[in-house]
């Protein structure tokens, strides 16, 4: 069993093929774990502020990163991972769950956040939920986007317009 030490508050973690992304508050780091006895970490990349949530998708690893919103970076190179687009959601930014062209943002006290993410460089919100509590996570299956909303419980939200059938 391997062992990779980040300094950081270690928030959330994907893996995708040979690499673990971490949000470790201040900054996404990615891991080789080619070898799980061996991990390494191969780049990183700072965030604005405190990176709690990332998912992978494709070549771009989407971040929530709390009062900065929603970071897009481009990790096709997993040494030299870049910021191509933002978008700066209204409250905080906690959790991110991304399908086809959207990005679902769990956005604190804002609720949940939609935006249309096929051109990274230019993300554009296309709708949101105001939920009563204070989303703090969020997945999305099929139609459906699941968010837990704090005190609220968890919120059943349709999504399937942005969705496809």
């Amino acid at each position: 069993m391997g062992f990779y030490c980040i300094t950081g508050w270690d928030r959330n973690v994907y893996v995708s093929s040979s690499y673990a992304y971490v949000a470790d508050v201040g900054e996404l780091t990615i891991i080789d774990i080619s070898d799980p006895s061996s991990p390494t970490e191969v780049g990183f990349y700072v965030t604005r502020d405190w990176a709690l949530d990332v998912y992978v998708f494709g070549s771009y690893a989407y971040v929530a990163d709390v009062l900065d919103g929603l970071r897009i970076i481009d990790v096709s190179v997993p040494s030299s991972p870049t910021e191509v687009g933002f978008y700066d959601t209204r409250d905080s930014a906690i959790s991110v769950y991304v399908s086809g062209s959207y990005a679902y943002v769990a956005d604190g006290g804002d609720g949940l956040r939609i935006i249309d993410v096929s051109v990274p460089s230019s993300p554009t919100e296309v709708g949101f939920y105001d939920t009563r509590g204070y989303a703090y996570g969020v997945y999305v299956s099929g139609p459906y986007a699941y968010v837990a909303d704090g005190w609220d419980g968890l919120r059943i939200i349709d999504v399937s317009m942005f969705t496809g059938p």
